[in-house]
This record gives C-alpha cells, sequence and structure tokens, in this order.
C-alpha cells in the first residue's frame, strides 16, 4: 500500500549483528536514489545490542520499490512493527527509559 498525507513511510528492520545492518543500509543507499530514500538511519538498541535500519520513503512511493526495500532489508534482518519503531524513536529522542512495547511485554 502506498502511503498517504504528508507522512513519509518508514521501514524498520532489525539485525542481529552491526555489520549486517550496515550492509543493508549501504545496499538500500546504493540502489535507491536521494528522491526516493529520503532517511537513512541505523540504531543501537541497548537492551538487547541489535541494530535497527530506519528507511523513510516519500509518502507517493509506488508499493514496488516500498517491496523492492522490504525484499533487500529482509534478507538478514526482520521487519519490525511500526509501532515499536515509532516507541524505540520516541524513547531514544527523550534520553532514555523503555517503550511502551517493552513496558508492556514485561507487564510495567
Amino acid at each position: 500500500m502506498e502511503g498517504h498525507g504528508g507522512d513519509p513511510v518508514s521501514l524498520g528492520y532489525q539485525f542481529a549483528r552491526e555489520d549486517d545492518a550496515r550492509a543493508a543500509a549501504s545496499d538500500l543507499d546504493r540502489r535507491f536514489d536521494a528522491s526516493e530514500l529520503t532517511g537513512l538511519r541505523i540504531y543501537r538498541v541497548r537492551w538487547n545490542n541489535d541494530f535497527i535500519v530506519e528507511a523513510a520513503f516519500p509518502q507517493n512511493t509506488p508499493e514496488t520499490r516500498l517491496e523492492d526495500a522490504r525484499a533487500l532489508l529482509g534478507e538478514s534482518g526482520s521487519p519490525v512493527h511500526p509501532d515499536d519503531l515509532t516507541d524505540y524513536k520516541r524513547a531514544t529522542q527523550e534520553g532514555g527509559g523503555l517503550p511502551g512495547w517493552v513496558r508492556r511485554l514485561f507487564g510495567s
């Protein structure tokens, strides 16, 4: 499904190794031009030492291009639910605390 509204479409994929996350991000950067891939970031997940690659695309990106990105990221990563990605980013920006999904997981 194509993105709607003015918000970019963000894909998040989790990787166990930093090398895998960096390789996937590098592949995305090579295969998509700047008008297609408007943001690319790697986060280190502090509580389990995994890495999340977030790729942002304009809201009008064709589904076929998003599927290309998902296929590339999915070669060695696993998808992160959009709500979990949002929670992680919010916790990172706030400078601490566990994301809501982690708190819910442990019943806090």
